[in-house]
Formats: C-alpha cells, sequence, structure tokens
C-alpha cells in the first residue's frame, strides 16, 4: 500500500477553501478531510476553554451556558490587533493537537489522501506536515460577497477579517499551487480532478 499523503489547503476567509475540500472529498473516495475551523468550534465549545478565555477577555464573552459566544470573541478578536495575537496564542497549539492526532488517525486507518483545510497556513508559520500546499484564491470582491453570504457579515465587517490575513500576492508568491476560484463550481471540480491525478502518479 502506498504511503499516505498529505495535502494543506490554504486560503483567504470566502476563498472557498472548504467547499473544495470537499470536491476533492466527493471526487476520491479515499480522502481524509480536517478543518481548523471545526476545531476551532470544539475547543471554544468546551466549558475549560471558556473559563481560560474569560480570564484573558472577560466574561462578557461567555454565553449562559458558560461555553465562548462566537460572535462575541470575533468581534472582540478583529477589533483589536493585540487581541487576536492572543486569541491565536490560545487556539492555534490546540488545533495543531487536533491536527497531528487526526492525521495519525487517518495514517492508522489506511487513509489514502489527507486533506486538511488550514485558513492561516502562512500566517502562523507553523511547521505543518505536508506533501503539498494548495492555495484557493479569488478576488477580495468575490471574497467579501461570500463573507456577507455565509456568515452575514456587512462589507465593514467582511474588510477587517481579509485585512488580518496576508494579502492574497503574498500569497500567491509562497504556494507552489494555486487553484483560482472564480468560476463555477464546475470549473472548481475540474481543477481539483486534475490535482487528484497526482495521487496515482
Amino acid at each position: 500500500m502506498a504511503a499516505m499523503k498529505t495535502w494543506v489547503v490554504t486560503g483567504g476567509a470566502g476563498s472557498g477553501k472548504s467547499l473544495f475540500c470537499r470536491i476533492l472529498a466527493d471526487l476520491e473516495p479515499g480522502v481524509r478531510l480536517f478543518f481548523s475551523d471545526e476545531a476551532v468550534h470544539e475547543i471554544l465549545a468546551d466549558p475549560a476553554s471558556g473559563a481560560e478565555l474569560a480570564k484573558m477577555f472577560g466574561n462578557s464573552i461567555l454565553n449562559d451556558a458558560g461555553t465562548v459566544d462566537r460572535a462575541k470573541m470575533r468581534a472582540m478578536a478583529f477589533a483589536s490587533k493585540r487581541a487576536r495575537q492572543r486569541l491565536e496564542k490560545f487556539t492555534h497549539p490546540k488545533v495543531f493537537q487536533k491536527y497531528v492526532k487526526a492525521r495519525e488517525g487517518a495514517e492508522t486507518g489506511g487513509v489514502q489522501l489527507f486533506v486538511a483545510e488550514i485558513p492561516l497556513y502562512y500566517e502562523v508559520k507553523a511547521a505543518v506536515p505536508t506533501d503539498q500546499v494548495i492555495l484557493v484564491a479569488a478576488r477580495e470582491a468575490s471574497q467579501i460577497k461570500r463573507l456577507a453570504e455565509t456568515r452575514g457579515l456587512d462589507e465593514a465587517g467582511a474588510s477587517r477579517i481579509l485585512s488580518a490575513q496576508l494579502p492574497l500576492e503574498q500569497k500567491i508568491d509562497l504556494a507552489p499551487v494555486v487553484v483560482w476560484n472564480e468560476g463555477s463550481q464546475e470549473m472548481l471540480q475540474a481543477q481539483a480532478q486534475l490535482l487528484l491525478q497526482q495521487i496515482a502518479q
């Protein structure tokens, strides 16, 4: 059996990277997915995390169940660079632990391709084990429109999120593979199919 390959899929908010990951899994049954955002949700849903973060940011970030209110936490984090850095310093190591555990589980289970969506791969500069890094990219106007549709953010809120990430041009320079997501879903699927052909090589 061939050794499992690991791909990191990254990109700015609203670029379509989660959709691209799911397309890969739909096209290839041997794909196992890991989503960093889902890992963050699990971390923030843990009352122990809520208690720790309340000490850092105040009890106003908690809901009635004693867990983190993600909307309030997001608003606070993106209102201040220092607050965002403190939150990331708390969450990123925990997300990485979940990534390592998921990757090891996939490898033990005989998975052919492990695909990890890591939005801030280049921002964090973590030593994430991977065989390939794929950047899903789109114009800023498209990202803002998608964030409005999927998260209900206004243009100012979406722009604040995008401004906290590396500029698209820098990510394109860094990424060995770029998937351009400005067309139809069928076009995105065609690009995914071309990349999956690498597995057989």
